[in-house]
């Protein structure tokens, strides 16, 4: 009985996980002509959704917590982080990020700019799990979005992320970048 118990549980698990993730996955030609890898996994139990691009030595990751209205871009090529407040006035909602993804929304059809400061998070645990989980051991800065298009002002740089719907401008002092 208690095997039956476990195992009937069990399988209510991985039920549930199955229906409450949704992956899709691209894979094109980046600008140096090589294969680019890009996927987009959303899990509607965490309220999470996390955006990934392989692409060799510029590889970036980006992580959408919504249970605690974090984004974190991950550039590890470069060795940062960038974390910012999530805007839920204009930021989609899990379930319309998830729509626009199985609707195959135009490539980089979500946009978002921000402007990175020197501050840097000094206490990981207020990104929530998974930005502490990508984000540890690498230096993370906090970024505030601001509208596009934003006039660069001297000595700034920016670093563009392309994941898949997901268009987004980072630019902080040219040290950062």
């Amino acid at each position: 009985m208690k095997t039956l118990i476990l195992v009937l549980g069990f399988l209510e698990l991985l039920t549930n996980s199955v229906f409450a993730s949704n992956a899709i996955q691209l894979i094109n030609k980046g600008n140096d002509g090589g294969t680019v890898y890009q996927t987009v996994n959303i899990n509607h139990n965490t309220n999470v959704a996390a955006f990934n691009i392989y692409s060799g030595a510029h590889s970036s990751n980006a992580i959408v917590d919504y249970n605690s209205g974090i984004i974190v871009y991950h550039m590890p090529y470069k060795r940062i982080c960038v974390v910012s407040r999530m805007n839920p006035h204009t930021f989609p909602s899990i379930s319309q990020l998830d729509q626009m993804t199985q609707e195959g929304q135009p490539l980089h059809s979500l946009h978002r700019s921000y402007g990175v400061s020197r501050k840097m998070v000094t206490n990981m645990a207020a990104l929530g799990g998974p930005g502490q989980a990508i984000c540890g051991g690498l230096t993370t800065y906090w970024a505030t979005e601001y509208p596009r298009p934003h006039p660069l002002v001297g000595g700034r740089a920016c670093a563009g992320l392309n994941l898949l719907i997901l268009n987004v401008d980072l630019c902080g002092g040219v040290s950062l970048f």
